[in-house]
């Protein structure tokens, strides 16, 4: 796809630059990871939780990895030791059902897990580029599509609110302090090794023996503008080699409706099973959504994976995890 000639002509403090990820252990941290280690940058990677193989594919070009609960005063002497010239925070809360039975761990787990994060870089290491992985939760159920960086955030779920909150201190600290940050407002993330969420949910689904329904939330015709994880960290090495900061969304800006989702599984596992939408939708789940990428596309940014390639890619990661396990 033209890419590899592009990132042989980055200069060479872009292309060594000593990069954080927190949440390393993580969907989007692990590929985030992996996609900027392959690009010959020195990780360092952050999690509560330690890897179950750290492998030179998963995290190429690691520097080290740190079981840490944040907040801790080691992730300070990381910083101090390490000088990072980038930050990827993709730790916290990754889970709309969970901040609902859980708002003020799922708070804690956010807005105070960032507050320590850049409050360090203030004290430690103020010229650090901050990048926060935000969420389109922050927009709750928008009025009119596609939906742009201006559009009002009302959220309606707790994890929305906190991802907001989030933002807010990222502007509190870019205002006052001069912090370099950058705001990803990502839209329906998937991926090989996501073992949670709609795509996955319907893999189990097809997959299961036991059942020849397979049972859906709402009515399929809500949308969901997918992006994949490897074009996320596409986005990422954009906005720090531009320098750039402030609000972006993050999509392919395509809407995707659910029952094309459902289709495309169904297609992958040459399935028989026969649908059946429930017609409620889960509380903090939004009914439609579409970004406006102008913004980030106007600093080079392309999605490279369709929603088809990504969805037989993510067919052939599940069954080489899970098995061949098909009702036909």
């Amino acid at each position: 796809m033209g890419y590899g000639v592009a990132v042989a002509k980055r200069n060479h403090e872009v292309m060594h630059s000593n990069i954080l990820v927190t949440g390393a252990v993580g969907f989007l941290g692990s590929h985030i990871c992996q996609y900027f280690g392959q690009r010959g940058h020195s990780i360092i990677g952050v999690d509560k939780f330690s890897p179950t193989l750290l492998s030179s594919d998963f995290y190429p070009n690691l520097h080290g990895f740190y079981e840490i609960q944040l907040p801790d005063d080691t992730f300070i002497s990381l910083l101090k030791d390490f000088q990072p010239a980038l930050l990827i925070h993709c730790a916290g809360s990754a889970s709309v059902p969970y901040s609902m039975q859980e708002p003020y761990d799922d708070f804690r787990q956010s807005a105070g897990v960032s507050a320590f994060i850049l409050d360090s870089l203030r004290r430690y290491l103020p010229a650090c580029h901050f990048i926060f992985l935000s969420s389109a939760a922050v927009y709750g159920n928008p009025v009119t599509l596609p939906i742009t960086e201006e559009t009002p955030c009302q959220p309606i779920s707790p994890y929305g609110y906190h991802k907001y909150i989030c933002e807010m201190l990222c502007q509190e600290f870019t205002s006052i302090y001069d912090i370099k940050c950058s705001i990803l407002r990502i839209f329906s993330a998937y991926g090989e090794r996501l073992r949670k969420q709609v795509i996955f949910d319907l893999c189990r689904k097809f997959a299961d023996p036991s059942s020849q329904i397979v049972e859906v939330y709402g009515s399929g015709n809500e949308t969901r503008d997918f992006i994949h994880a490897i074009d996320i960290a596409q986005a990422i090495e954009i906005l720090f080699m531009k320098k750039a900061t402030g609000i972006y969304n993050v999509a392919a800006g395509k809407q995707t409706h659910i029952s094309e989702i459902v289709d495309m599984v169904k297609s992958c596992f040459h399935s028989g099973k026969d649908i059946l939408y429930s017609g409620t939708l889960r509380t903090g789940d939004p009914l439609y959504w579409q970004a406006d990428t102008s913004k980030l596309m106007g600093l080079g940014f392309q999605s490279t994976i369709s929603i088809h390639e990504g969805i037989k890619n993510y067919y052939n990661w599940f069954r080489s995890e899970y098995g061949r396990k098909h009702d036909q």
